[in-house]
């Protein structure tokens, strides 16, 4: 249990810091490829309103032509602008193609790029490496593309590093956050540890007066069999003995130092006998018990708690199933071991099935009273079967409630 609590508490803060740098991660990177592509864009826009043509340095410094507000425009920016244009005519034919700024494509290959950006429409795109800008001129069109082999290289380099960044920098938050998560949770493992030793001596330190106190029923039942009071005396007494029980076991579980007897054992054979128990108490209630078994299913665990798991089971099955209903008890092997319990009971239509394992919980408090259940029972079935590697769940709908315990072949 405390092992789970604190990769519980891993788990929910590497998911949180995983999805702030994830979103850090994709907003930065997202910023950077629109700055670029924003400064792709005015630059064929300068270029076109140009004539096709880069303006000189001194043009822009003198006012000529404006760039784009933020476009950088030095006096380098010339000698390292590299760039082609491609003018056609009203049916797409080409009429000129302008090399004079690249030479790393033959006039062949500005014609294909051409088509192109003709075959996915006018405005702007990308063609390879090449950024394009395709916009009608005098009954024709003209089509700029410059290469931003160098930019775009720039782009992934940046997402590579800042990959790796993050990629860093969560290792290093999940190895804090592993050795510092035992103080994170100390308080409630202290809480939890006080629990359990309460829990443990509370249990041994009743045991006394109540083996007094249901010996003593025992010898007024001698003297004066079927007194009522006497009958509601040793009643109480098991009741109380079997939430002793009960609440040992589960502190026992949470111990996850607490070896297991792990033996072989048919599992089949473990239910028949834990259901033969029950069918008679289930028909003495009005309730029938229908089983449906398959043979020789093995399995490696505690024979004696899985045998308490069943029992506690089909013990909350016979006390809360509807009078005349029919308990429906499952074991399959598919894709590993499926136990099933059910029966038609009624329910709050907005229950919570998780909520029915909680320690102490009861769905009507007044009924339970009436059937001796102490809301403990489902918690301890359910450690029961997490400390075989296994699962239980409910499932309620319409009026009917099954539990459902898997464990791995």
């Amino acid at each position: 249990m405390l092992k789970r609590l604190q990769w519980r508490f891993i788990r929910i803060t590497m998911g949180s810091t995983l999805a702030v740098l994830l979103l850090l991660l994709a907003a930065i990177n997202l910023l950077n490829y629109q700055d670029f592509r924003s400064n792709a864009d005015a630059m064929l826009q300068l270029i076109a309103d140009n004539n096709g043509r880069l303006p000189e340095y001194g043009q822009v410094a003198a006012g000529e032509l404006r760039p784009a507000p933020g476009l950088p425009f030095t006096e380098e920016t010339p000698f390292f602008t590299r760039f082609f244009v491609v003018r056609g005519d009203g049916n797409h034919r080409v009429v000129d193609v302008q090399m004079e700024q690249i030479a790393a494509v033959s006039r062949s290959d500005a014609e294909g790029y051409y088509r192109q950006a003709v075959e996915r429409g006018g405005g702007s795109g990308f063609c390879g490496s090449y950024r394009y800008l395709l916009r009608a001129e005098n009954g024709g069109e003209v089509a700029v593309f410059l290469n931003c082999e160098r930019d775009l290289d720039a782009v992934y380099t940046f997402l590579g590093i800042s990959a790796s960044v993050a990629a860093v920098a969560y290792g290093a938050v999940f190895l804090l956050v592993y050795v510092f998560s035992k103080r994170a949770i100390r308080p409630i493992l202290r809480s939890w540890e006080q629990q359990k030793q309460f829990i443990t001596d509370a249990g041994h330190e009743l045991k006394t007066p109540l083996t007094i106190i249901s010996t003593s029923a025992d010898v007024l039942d001698a003297e004066s069999p079927g007194n009522e009071w006497v009958a509601s005396i040793r009643r109480q007494a098991g009741r109380m003995a079997e939430l002793i029980a009960n609440l040992i076991t589960l502190s026992r579980l949470d111990e996850e130092g607490t070896p297991l007897c792990r033996d072989t054992f048919v599992l089949s054979e473990a239910v028949w006998d834990v259901a033969a128990q029950y069918r008679a108490v289930a028909e003495a209630r009005g309730k029938q018990l229908h089983l449906d078994i398959q043979d020789d299913i093995p399995f490696r665990g505690d024979a004696a708690a899985i045998e308490q798991m069943l029992s506690l089971l089909l013990d909350n099955a016979v006390k809360y199933a509807d009078e005349g209903s029919a308990i429906r008890l499952r074991l399959r092997r598919e894709r590993g071991i499926l136990l099933e319990i059910g029966n038609a009971c009624r329910l709050p239509p907005d229950l919570d099935p998780e909520r029915l394992f909680d320690r102490f919980y009861r769905v009507d408090p007044a009924r339970s009273q009436e059937s001796g259940g102490s809301g403990i029972g489902l918690a301890v079935a359910r450690a029961i079967a997490e400390r075989h590697g296994g699962s239980l769940r409910a499932e309620t709908s319409e009026g009917f409630i099954r539990f459902l315990a898997a464990f791995p072949q």
